[in-house]
């Protein structure tokens, strides 16, 4: 494997994880901002559980976050 292919995969892999991080970041705030002030301690933590698998599984969560605003337009 030359030089060219590692960078490659290399860079794939770390845009990978920065899109991962950044939908459950944006997970996280759609979440926050919806949530009641008053949570308890138990809910900001499943909804920072919650938000972590989304930012795991981005690809479904970015397909669903596709569908949910084309559906919005009609």
């Amino acid at each position: 494997m030359n030089a060219a292919a590692v960078i490659a995969i290399a860079a794939a892999a770390i845009l990978y994880v920065e899109a991962a991080i950044g939908t459950g970041y944006y997970m996280y705030l759609i979440t926050r901002k919806k949530t009641k002030q008053d949570a308890t301690k138990e809910e900001r933590k499943q909804l920072t559980r919650y938000s972590i698998i989304a930012g795991v599984a981005f690809p479904v969560t970015f397909a669903i976050l596709f569908a949910a605003r084309a559906a919005e337009r009609k």
